[in-house]
């Protein structure tokens, strides 16, 4: 029986380190613009006015909202196009350190755009912390999974997600009215995630690079596997590892570009899955309630408070099953998981939808929607929120790893662009029928999952690719 991976100080600490730094940062400044909004709108109304003598209407208000809220996904596929390249060139920990660069520079331009009197800086500074987070959400998870021992790799694969969450839920803390979300101090709000990136990214230079990365792509076999026995505590043990590092590196060059990909006939499953889940993940609906929970709430007749604090409330929720996500995706089947999860969340999408369009004539039906929100988050991160971000890592090589995840990433961010910045249109036009919508996803991902995702727990990334390399005639079960 072979012992059990320990779990080494530098192991935890490369993790928790580059979650709270990178990860955390990023899911902040997804939800921190929710709650302020009001406040942001009038600003920019004003300012334009100032600065140029511009009178905006409603409509093209709301247009330059949708884009403020919306660049920032722009941003995320930018930097997911880079991050494959970025991710080989400069390591995992590299690329890790330069979103960390980014993300400081918006952190001072959100800062300092209030007391400029700069919308045009405030629109930057989404821009780029977008840029940041793309790299983030495609270098991360793939970081985590390869500083991983096999049996480690579910547990870690899911930090970054919950990093996200927890972003996103110090985000809604601190944009309440009686902290920073005021007319007075929600810039200080959009910048404060720096205090994270301060504590974390000091002591950067003490994280363990990825020994896959240097051992394939970079050829440094020597010091890969000294930082192998330092991320394992010990030498003993470590034969199936480097072997299954050597096969990877003897069979294959030591990294492919994305027409090498593309044109690979082995990866068309593997490609449709991941960005099936990456986009998926998005047109489920998540993205409108995270941008938008305030104003849904408010639509069904609640009053302003009452919405911000149930935005919190719904915050802390995803927060809560999200951090169930390492024990989960330890003990229980990533195919099991998944079909709960977007069964679930296709059935509680239409709920939504359905007591959304009928609360405002009844209003006990309100309280319907708030528990299909607040159920829709617990069956979200069952599997549909944690499992996009890494299961790439479980079902392609180290050679096509860093090009097909950021390829799935995106995917996800552009769906994600589609949803934030059209969402309050299509919401105006369809009514409740856009979260129907939203529950076909769901049952499409369903039935993606059942007849074409392997089991990849606990297997080597080898024996997986092998499943799924004949396409749709593969035989995964």
């Amino acid at each position: 029986m072979e012992p059990k991976p320990k779990w080494t100080r530098l192991l935890i600490w490369s993790t928790l380190g580059s979650t709270i730094g990178a990860g955390v940062p990023c899911g902040y400044c997804m939800g921190v613009i929710n709650s302020p909004a009001v406040h942001m709108r009038a600003w920019c109304e004003a300012t334009l006015l100032r600065n140029y003598g511009l009178r905006l209407t409603p409509a093209t208000l709301d247009t330059l909202w949708a884009l403020i809220v919306a660049i920032f996904l722009i941003g995320g596929v930018l930097g997911s196009a880079c991050a494959g390249w970025a991710a080989n060139r400069f390591g995992r920990r590299g690329c890790i350190l330069l979103s960390g660069s980014l993300l400081g520079l918006a952190g001072i331009g959100f800062l300092s755009c209030r007391l400029l009197h700069s919308v045009e800086l405030l629109l930057l500074s989404r821009l780029v912390v977008g840029f940041g987070a793309g790299l983030v959400s495609t270098t991360l998870p793939m970081y985590h999974s390869e500083i991983a021992a096999v049996p480690q790799r579910g547990t870690l694969g899911v930090c970054c997600s919950v990093g996200f969450s927890i972003g996103m839920v110090v985000a809604q803390l601190f944009t309440l009215q009686a902290l920073f979300g005021s007319e007075q101090h929600w810039h200080i709000a959009l910048g404060f995630y720096l205090v994270f990136m301060a504590i974390c990214f000091a002591p950067f230079r003490y994280y363990a690079e990825s020994p896959k990365w240097l051992f394939i792509v970079r050829k440094r076999r020597e010091e890969a596997l000294q930082v192998l026995v330092r991320l394992r505590g010990t030498d003993v043990g470590l034969q199936q590892e480097i072997l299954a590092m050597e096969q990877e590196a003897d069979s294959k060059s030591s990294s492919r570009n994305l027409i090498q990909v593309l044109r690979d006939h082995k990866m068309m499953l593997p490609l449709l899955l991941l960005c099936a889940y990456q986009g998926g993940q998005q047109l489920t609906g998540c993205s409108s309630i995270f941008y938008y929970s305030v104003s849904i709430f408010q639509s069904s007749g609640l009053s302003p408070r009452t919405a911000e604090l149930l935005n919190l409330a719904a915050g802390n929720v995803n927060l809560l099953t999200s951090l169930m996500g390492p024990l989960l995706m330890a003990k229980f089947n990533r195919r099991t998981l998944m079909l709960l999860s977007s069964s679930f969340c296709g059935l509680l999408m239409f709920a939504f939808g359905w007591l959304t369009e009928y609360s405002v004539l009844i209003p006990w039906l309100s309280f319907g929607t708030i528990a299909s929100v607040f159920l829709y988050l617990f069956f979200f991160q069952l599997a549909l929120g944690p499992m996009p971000s890494f299961i790439g890592a479980e079902l392609f090589e180290v050679p096509s790893r860093s090009v097909a995840l950021s390829l799935g990433n995106q995917v996800g961010w552009s769906c994600n662009f589609l949803v934030g910045f059209l969402f309050p249109t299509m919401h105006s036009l369809l009514g409740f029928w856009i979260f129907i919508v939203f529950s076909m996803f769901s049952c499409l991902l369903y039935l993606l999952t059942k007849f074409y995702l392997p089991e990849t727990r606990g297997r080597e990334v080898s024996h997986v690719a092998q499943l799924v390399s004949r396409g749709f005639h593969s035989k995964v079960l």
